[in-house]
């Protein structure tokens, strides 16, 4: 039975060893840096991509809207 428990208990260690820290933040100042962190990489992700117009074979897609027709709203400003 020892010889089960020992082998067991060396490759538990080892796997929770390598597993990766998946804590969120814990203070305030955490969550700030976090977000910002989050939106520079996103920022970055946007300027790489170039921006796309509609030509004028493209049709320019119509505002989505809710079932009963009112704008979705995501379009009331």
């Amino acid at each position: 039975m020892t010889r089960l428990i020992l082998p067991l208990l060396v490759l538990a260690l080892v796997m929770t060893a390598c597993a990766p820290d998946t804590r969120m933040p814990e203070s305030g100042y955490q969550w700030q840096q976090r977000q910002e962190r989050i939106e520079r990489e996103w920022r970055a992700a946007q300027s790489q991509v170039p921006a796309q117009t509609p030509t004028k074979t493209q049709a320019v897609a119509p505002a989505q809207t809710s079932t009963n027709g009112a704008p979705a709203p995501e379009d009331r400003l």
